[in-house]
């Protein structure tokens, strides 16, 4: 039985979406994993473990658009956008939920650090050689 060119176009923005999540969160992990072994092995100040917070969301948020705009091949800077600021809202819900208090200087930096790294990330996607294609 054939598909339709509908349900073939949603089912391929499905896998997109799963696939360029689990390398988002897989990079993340992993730049998270790193970076707080390099902060314990350094004993590091408050300020640097911050810095270095950031440094494994901008990873996870850059691999995560580098795979959706490598997987569509067009609209990379749209795709890194939006893939940002689905990030951004999944990390407000959570810091929200587990802090309980909504900071205004944090939320700024956040969303400056996700932004552009999706940006880079989905200009960085479509500029490549396809890698995640079937």
């Amino acid at each position: 039985m054939r598909r339709s060119k509908k349900s073939a176009r949603r089912r391929d923005r499905l896998i997109t979406a799963g696939l360029s999540l689990l390398s988002g969160i897989g990079a993340l992990t992993i730049a998270a994993a790193l970076l707080s072994a390099a902060a314990v092995c350094g004993d590091l100040s408050d300020g640097a473990v911050r810095g270095m917070s950031g440094a494994a969301l901008a990873a996870g948020c850059f691999a995560c658009s580098f795979c959706a705009a490598n997987r569509r091949r067009k609209n990379g800077l749209a795709a890194g956008f939006f893939c940002g600021i689905a990030v951004f809202c999944l990390v407000l819900i959570i810091g929200a939920a587990t802090v309980r208090i909504f900071s205004a200087a944090g939320v700024f930096t956040k969303l400056l650090i996700i932004v552009t790294a999706s940006a880079l990330g989905g200009f960085k996607g479509v500029n490549t050689r396809p890698i995640f294609r079937e």
